[in-house]
């Protein structure tokens, strides 16, 4: 077993100062990714958090800082970028010299970046063993990381278990001395967390602790080779479960919106996919818009519907973009630039009916606009899943067909979508799941489409799936949508 911490720079830019603050960091140093992890440490007393996030949080953190010694798989190529300029202080004196800003003096900023040959990287613990507990403390923390270095470097991070192999344009650094293009970084080491705690409680920054510096150098004269395990996954989750990866990018309605009618489902989902390739505007890439994009994953546009609770009402809470892993780097650009950097605020779905969203990385409440609601991420994957929307098998049945055949289409069309076959599949015709979306009106279905046979189904997998589950025809426009049935399990 290892941990593996995949970061990916979303500008393909790492802007972090160097042991000299003249220089880029690079290769990134595990202590700042540490730092990044603490930052985003559950606050206390922050509503709508599970009891003890904060602790178990906390625990992981320490229990990561005496896991030992990480190596760092990263390009040993970088184009380094300085960029200086004058800006005001926060400090005010008697003669200031800010012509803009009366009582203030102008400080000259330097900001180093480095611009690597691959956009990504990992720090790796190869002889460690987290636990279920330690894992899922991980995995919430990198979900809501925003950046690794400065806020002007967006990152996505993904926890897992089976690093795998390093990518071809990728050299491992690991502590040692060599005369061959040794470097020196910070690393983690006991009692880093708390230092940093208590510098923030003190109002002192990140960069005002020590951390421990030791010397890297690179395992190898030339970058390796990459293996058929090559780091894959769930920007934020855990590797191993079944087929994740699935980022999920929420906007949630604004209290006090008017709601739609749950029947809507598919119309919303449609003008969803409309507004985004709207916005990216030309040369939309096959990723995201589907089109050309046969055999390949590409962005799913959904419906996040009230499901799953006593008192689930089944209306529509937001909608989601649920990402593919394997989404190019400039696709994911694009994509981001048009719903986050110019936020998606409003969705017309007709022309009296007007949706308006907010996007909170953050959000815990409702329950069904938080991501782990549809990923199972929290305790590392569910086998119980059930769908929150019918699935539409991938074709159509023989009329004299029977339950058995309908099974085996359901189970097939899974194994389509890229998971493992079920070990036992249970269809209905109606909502196994309270609030569920009993069915879709015909008349809300594309034109352009078949309409094949929908059923609700509940699923078992062999092993533990993180998520999210989509299946079935139309699933990239909300149909098959499943949510994990973990009370199912506790009692399994």
């Amino acid at each position: 077993m290892a941990l593996s911490i995949l970061v990916r720079l979303r500008d393909g830019r790492y802007e972090a100062a160097g042991l000299r603050p003249s220089e880029a960091e690079w290769p990134p140093h595990p202590a700042r990714l540490f730092c990044a992890l603490v930052a985003s440490v559950t606050s206390d007393g922050e509503s709508g958090t599970a009891d003890g996030d904060a602790d178990a949080e906390w625990a992981a953190l320490r229990w990561l800082e005496r896991a030992g010694m990480p190596e760092i798989w990263a390009s040993s190529r970088a184009r380094r970028q300085t960029r200086r300029g004058y800006v005001p202080t926060n400090s005010t004196e008697a003669k200031g010299g800010s012509q803009t800003w009366p009582g203030r003096t102008n400080g000259l900023r330097v900001r180093a970046a480095a611009l690597p040959e691959n956009p990504d990287f990992a720090v790796v613990w190869p002889d460690a063993e987290p636990d279920a507990d330690t894992l899922s403390a991980l995995v919430r923390l990198a979900r809501r990381t925003p950046y690794v270095g400065r806020a002007t470097s967006p990152a996505t991070l993904t926890v897992g278990t089976k690093p795998g192999s390093p990518r071809a344009t990728w050299t491992r650094f690991a502590p040692g001395d060599s005369r061959r293009s040794q470097v020196d970084v910070r690393v983690p080491v006991p009692g880093y967390a708390d230092r940093l705690r208590a510098a923030y409680a003190d109002g002192q920054r990140s960069w005002e602790v020590s951390a421990a510096t030791l010397s890297y150098a690179p395992l190898d004269s030339t970058p390796a080779e990459a293996g058929d395990g090559e780091l894959e996954g769930e920007p934020g989750g855990a590797l191993d479960g079944g087929p994740v990866g699935w980022e999920l990018l929420v906007f949630g309605q604004v209290p006090g919106t008017s709601r739609l009618p749950v029947g809507w489902l598919l119309t919303v989902t449609s003008r969803l996919r409309e507004a985004v390739l709207s916005r990216i505007a030309t040369d939309v890439p096959p990723e995201i818009s589907g089109h050309g994009a046969k055999g390949r994953n590409h962005v799913a546009f959904l419906g996040l519907l009230d499901v799953g609770h006593p008192n689930a009402s089944g209306q529509l809470l937001g909608v989601g973009l649920a990402v593919p892993p394997d989404l190019p780097d400039a696709a994911y650009a694009r994509l981001w630039d048009a719903v986050i950097e110019d936020p998606l605020e409003t969705l017309t779905v007709q022309r009296a009916s007007e949706l308006r969203l907010d996007h909170d990385p953050f959000r815990s409440t409702p329950w069904g606009l938080s991501t782990e609601r549809w990923t199972a991420a929290r305790r590392g994957g569910s086998r119980d899943w059930v769908t929150a929307t019918p699935l539409m098998v991938d074709r159509f049945l023989s009329r004299r067909g029977d339950d058995t055949q309908f099974l085996e289409e359901v189970a097939r069309s899974l194994v389509i979508a890229g998971f493992p076959a079920p070990r036992a599949v249970e269809i209905s015709p109606a909502p196994m799941l309270a609030g569920a979306l009993h069915r879709v009106p015909r008349a809300a279905l594309p034109d352009n489409r078949p309409i094949r046979p929908m059923t609700h189904v509940r699923i078992r997998f062999a092993e533990p799936v993180v998520g999210p589950v989509l299946a079935g025809s139309m699933r990239y426009l909300g149909l098959g949508l499943f949510v994990p049935e973990l009370q199912r399990e506790r009692t399994a």
